[in-house]
């Protein structure tokens, strides 16, 4: 029960907090899409990376098609994997997935996303999109068309949508993580 309290808590806070510009993708410093999660729970390494594996068999199905390394020793999976997106302008996510698991504590990076679009076209994500989403705001804001504003409108709304559902989509596999992590192994 408390488990899942404590995940319902996280994904409203998801839903109605905004973890950064709305409609803008996090960037690394080299200016592509990042996203990155960190947590303390009371276990050992070795328990953690087995609840890290257990979901990754239970969030992707194949867990060979989705890990590009493991090593126990150290408590790192590497995933190298796709996701489902609902987005007018992507189908799937790949990604990579970083989880580095350590004595009472974890954390995940999830890295080189790219989306990929009904028609295959594969679009690197990160800085591009956050410069399109302002320079169509920009645009809004000065276009004196009432046609074209409202064109400008609609598009501006797509691309805010189509970066808010890769968020979403990206902090759900985290909250789920989490959620594997954080939960007892007798519940």
């Amino acid at each position: 029960m408390k488990r899942n309290l404590v995940a319902f808590l996280f994904l409203i806070s998801i839903h109605h907090v905004s973890f950064g510009q709305e409609g803008t993708l996090p960037l690394d410093s080299k200016n592509n899409a990042s996203f990155s999660d960190l947590g303390s729970v009371k276990k050992p390494k070795d328990v953690l990376f087995q609840d890290a594996q257990k979901w990754v068999v239970k969030t992707f199905g194949n867990y060979e098609n989705a890990v590009a390394s493991a090593n126990k020793e150290d408590g790192k999976l590497v995933l190298s994997t796709y996701a489902p997106v609902s987005s007018a302008a992507y189908e799937y996510l790949r990604m990579t997935m970083i989880i580095d698991c350590r004595d009472e504590n974890y954390k995940v990076s999830v890295t080189d996303l790219e989306g990929i679009a009904k028609s295959q076209t594969i679009t690197h994500l990160g800085k591009r999109q956050n410069d399109a989403i302002q320079e169509k705001a920009v645009l809004v804001k000065t276009e004196s068309n009432r046609k074209k504003k409202t064109i400008a409108e609609n598009e501006l709304e797509e691309m805010k949508s189509d970066n808010d559902r890769v968020s979403e989509t990206v902090y759900s596999l985290l909250a789920s993580l989490k959620q594997m992590i954080v939960s007892d192994p007798e519940n």
